[in-house]
């Protein structure tokens, strides 16, 4: 079944070591009703050389070139010309099993569901399936579900997506982290939602992401503005009583992670955790969250963060 074409959005910056492969990886599928939406981020490798040699090769792979903005400017460049009627998000580092397009869409065409998303981001599974008899779970109430999954939840290379659900659903610009706030807003907004039980996406654990790279002032006040945007988002009266449950399950999820990554971090200790208690004390007066809601060892990690730096 190969109705409507699949939009694959691959954002593009200093990945030379690992595009031969994703690009093999998206071309080889079983489903190759498709464009390829490949996004050249500025980058200063050999990326745009390779980009250039498989576009000459296949007529189904168009390349943007931009300089440098960050992952969400170069969505959003893309899916301002994605064409497909479903939209799949592919990291230039990773790779995916060669039945990814069939078996999701099977399971969005056969569900009616508004997106299909794999069961697992990060522990891929080579294993050849039996399209015609393979399962999917429809889930009800796809909110709840995402924010209970986080791994997967959070996330938006793992999922394909109906293209009217998302392409006038731009990413926040100029921040890290940006793909929960997205995912979390949208999800609010679907009424069905299906997984399959296989791992096909192949996260690449090789190189270093943003969450084990060093943490800056930055990151914290990305952290912010995607807490502030999903909180404004929920603020419409038609979503007011999803953000209690939002608030504790996905902005704790998120303080979690970012209390954590400044609590490990080596560098520049004091101004981190100085910028870090006055980011949580302006989050706090906007109603963003509450500390009575943010699980116990979070808070006990606060605690000894403010205690390291007495006497200093």
């Amino acid at each position: 079944m190969q109705n409507g074409m699949i939009s694959v959005i691959i954002p593009v910056y200093n990945t030379e070591k690992y595009l031969d492969r994703c690009l093999q990886s998206v071309l080889r599928q079983t489903d190759g009703n498709m464009e390829v939406i490949c996004v050249n981020d500025g980058s200063t490798d050999g990326s745009a050389a390779i980009l250039a040699r498989y576009a000459a090769e296949d007529e189904r792979i168009r390349v943007l070139t931009q300089e440098n903005k960050g992952q969400s400017a170069a969505r959003n460049a893309a899916l301002k010309v994605a064409g497909g009627d479903y939209v799949f998000f592919v990291d230039s580092d990773d790779f995916i099993h060669p039945q990814t397009f069939e078996i999701l869409r099977n399971a969005l065409q056969k569900s009616g569901a508004s997106v299909a998303a794999t069961s697992d981001a990060k522990n891929y599974d080579k294993t050849l399936i039996n399209v015609e008899n393979s399962s999917y779970q429809i889930h009800k109430n796809p909110l709840l579900h995402i924010l209970q999954n986080e791994a997967s939840g959070s996330v938006i290379w793992n999922k394909l997506y109906r293209r009217e659900l998302v392409q006038n659903r731009p990413f926040i610009e100029g921040i890290y982290f940006e793909d929960w706030p997205w995912v979390t807003c949208l999800f609010a907004d679907i009424e069905k939602y299906v997984t399959v039980p296989f791992a096909l996406y192949g996260y690449n654990t090789d190189n270093p992401s943003t969450m084990r790279s060093t943490f800056t002032l930055r990151k914290i006040d990305n952290y912010a503005t995607g807490i502030r945007a999903v909180r404004e988002y929920f603020e419409q009266p038609r979503l007011q009583n999803l953000w209690p449950t939002v608030r504790k399950i996905r902005i704790g999820a998120s303080l979690k992670h970012l209390i954590n990554a400044v609590y490990h971090n080596p560098k520049n200790q004091r101004e981190l955790d100085v910028f870090l208690f006055k980011t949580l004390k302006a989050l706090h007066a906007e109603n963003c969250f509450y500390y009575r809601e943010l699980r116990f060892k979070v808070l006990m990690r606060l605690v000894k963060i403010w205690f390291r730096n007495r006497g200093k």
